[in-house]
């Protein structure tokens, strides 16, 4: 046992030093600039420093085959209190787990189920640039939470135990309603955690009464890591085919608040929209929706170069006001 904690002990320290200075590291490229507290209350940078330090940013991973983002991003914090309460959370959980597992199969439960949980972000999530650090660690959460249900006669103060885990985990998703954290891939991270325990647990069970039930303990174990690893896979081709899912579950992802702006980790179009219509006006539609009237304009003279310029010039991410109404025209060019 000792022997084990002491392996545990390591390599949460080392985590959590490799989280630290990965956090610092991103302070420094961005000039140690944090974001006001609407756009990140989590005491860190925007999207600029969560993009320089390897964020999960669907649109760059499809488009840019940034694929090092779903890996980069499990030990990237949102802020100082996304930090601290990750840490505090694999502490807790870990150093529970490895009472009952051994430290490689945590360690291993707290990299598959942050695996899946960022892919599963990254397709539901996919309009939102995200630092997916807490994923892994509602991955231990969940593995934890299984563990005090199957093995509840080892225990004492069930009930004791219980309300911490709900308030841990309560406090960790409160969190993980903000701007650039995801709650998506927490939850998958938190299911994704109970179930590889559970595959563990069924593959150290001892009591089996004969031959074909312990093989079929063992089939049911690898039946479970069957199905964690065809999520990762099904998330990687969700990927490859350019068919994420993001816009379904926004409110999951990141919940409005008067207290922080959602909009902040959002990713938006690059381009604007460029109506005319039949009396001769045009209209540019802003990335953000904002609308504004550029009058009668030549249309042998309009082309890309020229929207793209009426772009720069009109949009702003502080808002357009709407200058001219909505009408049936022409489709103009994206």
């Amino acid at each position: 046992m000792r022997q084990r904690l002491r392996i545990f002990a390591f390599m949460y320290n080392l985590l959590s030093v490799a989280e630290l200075v990965y956090f610092i590291v991103g302070l420094y490229l961005i000039d140690w600039e944090l974001a006001d507290l609407e756009h990140n209350p989590l005491l860190g940078p925007g999207p600029e420093g969560i993009l320089k330090m390897g964020g999960t940013h669907t649109a760059r991973v499809i488009e840019r085959r940034q694929y090092w983002r779903l890996v980069t991003s499990l030990f990237f914090n949102a802020g100082a209190i996304h930090l601290m309460a990750n840490l505090g959370m694999v502490w807790t959980f870990g150093h529970f787990l490895v009472r009952e597992l051994s430290p490689y199969t945590v360690a291993f439960i707290f990299l598959a189920s942050g695996l899946g949980g960022v892919l599963v972000s990254a397709n539901v999530g996919s309009e939102n640039m995200t630092a997916a650090a807490s994923i892994p660690a509602f991955g231990l959460a969940g593995a934890a939470a299984v563990m005090l249900v199957l093995r509840w006669r080892r225990y004492a103060c069930h009930a004791a135990s219980a309300a911490l885990v709900c308030f841990i985990v309560g406090c960790n998703a409160f969190i993980g309603a903000t701007p650039f954290v995801d709650n998506s891939g927490n939850t998958a991270g938190l299911v994704f955690g109970g179930t590889l325990c559970v595959s563990a647990l069924l593959v150290r069970r001892k009591a089996a009464s004969s031959r074909p039930r312990e093989v079929l303990l063992h089939a049911g174990a690898a039946l479970l890591v069957v199905a964690v690893l065809a999520a990762i896979i099904g998330g990687l081709v969700g990927l490859q085919l350019d068919a994420p899912v993001g816009g379904c579950c926004n409110q999951w992802v990141c919940t409005r608040s008067p207290w922080w702006d959602c909009d902040a980790s959002r990713i938006w179009p690059t381009s604007c929209a460029y109506t005319t219509f039949l009396n001769s006006t045009s209209m540019l539609t802003c990335p953000r929706g904002q609308q504004v009237t550029i009058g009668v304009v030549n249309r042998t003279d309009i082309g890309p170069v020229l929207i793209q310029q009426w772009c720069d010039a009109y949009c702003s991410a502080s808002g357009v006001p709407v200058t001219g109404g909505s009408g049936s025209g022409n489709s103009g060019l994206q």
